[in-house]
């Protein structure tokens, strides 16, 4: 997996979480990339999850995708 692209996906996060917004689909991410493998691009986001640098949140019935800074502590 490219690290670049991984960092891509980073700083979009970051530069996407600026405002009230904190939570995306991973619609939200392969469109963030128009120019990228939609594949590439959600391989890459596995691999910031399972790398934990970016966290699942689940409302019940939809699932988004945040930066693990912004993961609700309990």
């Amino acid at each position: 997996m490219s690290d670049e692209l991984k960092t891509k996906v980073t700083g979009l996060f970051r530069e996407k979480s600026k405002g009230d917004k904190k939570m995306f689909y991973i619609r939200d991410v392969t469109k963030w990339l128009p120019g990228e493998d939609r594949h590439a691009v959600q391989n890459a986001v596995k691999e910031l999850l399972d790398e934990e640098v970016l966290k699942y949140w689940s409302s019940g019935s939809s699932t988004y995708i945040m930066l693990a800074d912004f993961f609700p502590k309990e």
